[in-house]
């Protein structure tokens, strides 16, 4: 059942003079309890299912996922692949579509790097249509995963340098199947939802939200949970600074402002909302936002509501579980494991620049080309993520995987230098740093300049 027309009704001939309390019975059941009961017990069902209306006699009742859309014909997506197909002959790009996720693609990753590319992309489709975007958009997205070289000439005159989403064009761009491709894939979410409701969202909303979902891990069932990043360290300093921007203050903010302190900003309300989620509230809070949205647009009503205090109560709150929270370890200290390289981003992982003299990395035979994209059995997808994974080695032996030449290999770092040397992948030429060395590259590449507007 989609919609439910509850209309139905019995009226009685006497005069009133001459309604019996059995009469009266009679006409209230089926008007009003029949009508109750019937949307009640159809609207269990449309929540199941996350769609459907109920429009009652005297109004209509809104059920969780109203905004469920049917997926309508919409050329854009297709026109864009048609496109890209056109203007990139050859075999460096495949095509194709993965029509459960409404995603039209092209990506020139290899087979491995792709497949699990559509797995992440439809694990966290599904768990934002169940729970804040009410479905999955209504018109097909394209999606293009694209060569550093492409992604240089597309951003040539834009501000980003990683990604971007464009919804008059149901087009993305991504430099990264990681956080980039999170953040994106999130507006490619967010602004269906609001197209649907003919809601205008704040920016501290929109790029708050796109930045809470970069990195995360969601468990078989569908569970989500929401990692710090690099950006907590940066709220922490802002939430220690109490002559910084008061949350009142960030969240009356037009886009033009907002992204002027884009840098500032961005790691700011994506720890509003990772606290939001930790407090068990972000879907309460995305709901009552979204019900009162005609009242107040920039969510101060709806954080007061789900949260019962004053916006400065709760910002109070927030800055006090930010600071409670330690410092997220992306650097290697003086003494620590070192892999020893530099890395640069690549498509689907971390490209090798540099290997230092002495180091795991040549020991195991890392050279430079190589391309990280795994590190202890957890994909590295991008430099955040490759800090994230090695800032704070504390085991003796860690498993890498790479990509060389089109193919995947598995080798074993070891950081005790007295210790065996393991199988190593085969021998060839390597950029060499002495040991202990740390270039700018693996520090590269933040996304704090990259993730402005919807360029997230």
């Amino acid at each position: 059942i989609d919609i439910l027309v509850n209309n139905s009704g019995v009226s009685t001939t006497q005069k009133l003079t001459e309604v019996t309390e059995e009469d009266f019975d009679f006409v209230f059941d089926v008007n009003t309890r029949g009508s109750f009961f019937v949307a009640q017990e159809v609207g269990k069902r449309m929540i199941a299912r996350a769609k459907g209306a109920a429009p009652g006699t005297g109004g209509s009742i809104e059920v969780p996922g109203a905004t469920a859309p049917r997926l309508r014909e919409d050329p854009r997506a297709r026109r864009e692949q048609a496109e890209w197909k056109d203007a990139h002959p050859g075999k460096v790009y495949r095509y194709g579509e993965d029509a459960a996720h409404r995603v039209v693609f092209v990506t020139c990753l290899d087979e491995s790097s792709h497949d699990e590319m559509l797995r992440m992309l439809g694990a966290q489709a599904d768990q934002q249509a169940s729970t804040l975007f009410d479905a999955l958009p209504d018109t097909e997205v394209f999606l293009a995963v694209a060569t550093p070289a492409d992604i240089r000439r597309i951003f040539a005159d834009s501000q980003t340098t990683a990604g971007m989403y464009e919804h008059p064009k149901r087009r993305l761009v991504t430099a990264d199947i990681g956080t980039v491709l999170r953040h994106e894939w999130t507006h490619a979410m967010h602004f269906g939802h609001m197209e649907r409701l003919g809601q205008p969202h704040m920016m501290w909303v929109q790029e708050g939200i796109a930045a809470l979902y970069e990195t995360y891990e969601i468990s078989p069932e569908g569970t989500i949970r929401f990692l710090p990043s690099d950006r907590h360290n940066e709220a922490r300093k802002m939430a220690a600074n109490r002559r910084a921007l008061s949350l009142s203050q960030v969240i009356v903010m037009t886009p033009d402002e907002f992204m002027a302190k884009s840098a500032v900003l961005y790691p700011v309300v994506r720890s509003v909302f990772e606290y939001m989620a930790d407090q068990g509230k972000l879907r309460p809070w995305y709901r009552r936002y979204v019900e009162t949205f005609a009242q107040d647009r920039t969510g101060r009503k709806a954080i007061e509501d789900t949260f019962g205090t004053t916006i400065d109560g709760f910002e109070t709150a927030w800055r006090a579980w930010v600071l409670a929270r330690p410092a997220v370890d992306t650097a290697v200290g003086q003494g620590e494991r070192d892999v020893g390289v530099e890395v640069k981003d690549a498509t689907d992982g971390v490209q090798v620049t540099k290997v230092a003299r002495g180091s795991a990395a040549q020991r195991a035979g890392i050279r430079a080309g190589d391309v990280i994209v795994a590190v202890g059995g957890t994909p590295v997808r991008s430099q955040r993520e490759w800090r994230q994974a090695t800032g704070a080695i504390r085991v003796p032996e860690l498993a890498v995987t790479l990509r060389r030449e089109g193919k995947r290999t598995e080798i074993t770092l070891v950081f005790d230098r007295q210790a065996r040397a393991t199988d190593a992948a085969p021998a060839g030429p390597t950029n060499v740093l002495p040991a202990g060395s740390h270039g700018a590259g693996i520090c590269a590449g933040l996304l704090e300049e990259a993730l402005t507007t919807s360029e997230g």
